[in-house]
């Protein structure tokens, strides 16, 4: 077997089937600005995994005019950073969110 073909079925073997959304206009609108961005990898993969993983709120939400509330992105980047913050703060204190003293 040639090392084309080893490489080939590994790596058919190990890919994802897309998010069911990731054709809609207005998830395919923020990758499109999410592979334009020129941050750092941790920030754009991060903004990535927040697009799928909210993806289904984010086509349910409504389209705000300007002026109005975040747009698509702006609401991306927020969740995002959310997230982000969440998950530092959990691994710095060594508990889950739900188990905070009161």
């Amino acid at each position: 077997m040639h090392a084309l073909e080893i490489i080939t079925r590994l790596n058919g073997e190990t890919q994802r089937a897309p998010h069911p959304l990731h054709l809609h206009p207005r998830i395919y609108a923020l990758r499109r600005l999410i592979r334009g961005m020129e941050f750092g990898s941790e920030y754009v993969s991060r903004l990535y995994s927040a697009l799928y993983k909210y993806a289904d709120q984010i086509v349910e939400r409504p389209h705000y005019k300007a002026d109005e509330g975040w747009d698509d992105f702006e609401t991306l980047q927020q969740v995002t950073l959310r997230d982000w913050m969440e998950t530092s703060i959990c691994r710095l204190g060594g508990r889950s969110r739900g188990n905070e003293e009161e």
